[in-house]
């Protein structure tokens, strides 16, 4: 369920997106106003709805409870309920897309020469924190436009409650990868459902780059980390984006690189041009 809404790559399921909203809100719309198919068409115009607020929950969240309130009137067989709500919403929408669209979206090229355009301005740093355990006394201050992505369990995440573009890519919805985390974007690289983050043809044409012949402590390599496939897909949603990279080092302790599974040499190395930072006890920011 990938679109093209934003003339960007690929926009997923849960990416915000105010035009995948607005076609998720009128399908439903139009399916409970078709006079005598109300009840045929609830389930329908339910998961509608469910999919509408998906994509705007992460930046228009005042907007998406509007939309809770209509799938709640919808579910409890309410519809004289919903009232001027319906046309409420819709003008609402159309009126963050006025504004969406009016936003600059530069023009960047891609390695082909291809010129693209970017869904959004250039914006702020995208910083990318691996597993690692740190102070919070050591984290980084990060500017309202940055973009903070966590991997698996996040464990520092906590140490920016109020920072509003933050999103936590699980490797899988399998309990050792991590529960979903309240409050956060929760995407996934694999098995991820509706909520999957990256493409599988991005991961399925990453493999054929990545060296898998490097022994490893038990073995052959099995698998890219969670890390490396997230920075690479970040890397081209975001080509206009400085990407920093928190706590990847060689020398870092418990760095997403060292894993017996992974040839996190060859990531090491392949990832060493972008900046990195090591927020380790002992070691400032």
């Amino acid at each position: 369920m990938t679109c093209k809404c934003k003339d960007d790559f690929e926009t997923g399921p849960q990416d915000s997106c105010l035009i995948c909203s607005q076609k998720h809100f009128t399908v439903a719309m139009r399916a409970m106003f078709e006079f005598g198919y109300q009840d045929k068409n609830r389930n329908f115009a339910i998961g509608e709805i469910g999919l509408a607020i998906q994509h705007i929950q992460a930046e228009h969240p005042d907007l998406a409870g509007k939309m809770r309130i209509v799938r709640r009137r919808i579910q409890y067989r309410q519809l004289d309920q919903i009232g001027g709500l319906w046309d409420e919403v819709c003008a609402a929408l159309d009126a963050a897309i006025t504004v969406e669209l009016a936003k600059p979206r530069p023009e960047i090229p891609n390695e082909g020469g291809l010129v693209l355009r970017s869904s959004r301005s250039e914006g702020g740093k995208i910083y990318i924190f691996s597993n690692v355990k740190y102070p919070e006394k050591n984290k980084i201050v990060p500017e309202k436009d940055d973009l903070l992505v966590f991997l698996n369990k996040a464990e520092t995440v906590d140490f920016y409650p109020d920072h509003k573009n933050r999103i936590v890519f699980h490797r899988s919805p399998k309990e050792q990868y991590g529960a979903r985390i309240p409050g956060i974007r929760n995407l996934y690289v694999f098995n991820g459902g509706p909520v999957s983050g990256i493409p599988r043809a991005f991961i399925d044409e990453l493999k054929k780059t990545y060296d898998w012949e490097y022994e490893v402590e038990e073995g052959k390599v099995k698998c890219m980390t969670t890390g490396y496939m997230v920075v690479k897909w970040m890397q081209k949603k975001y080509p206009g984006r400085e990407i920093v990279l928190v706590n990847f080092g060689y020398e870092v302790n418990r760095s997403t690189y060292r894993c017996p599974w992974h040839n996190w040499k060859f990531e090491a190395e392949d990832l060493k041009d972008l900046p990195h930072i090591y927020l380790e006890e002992g070691k400032d920011a």
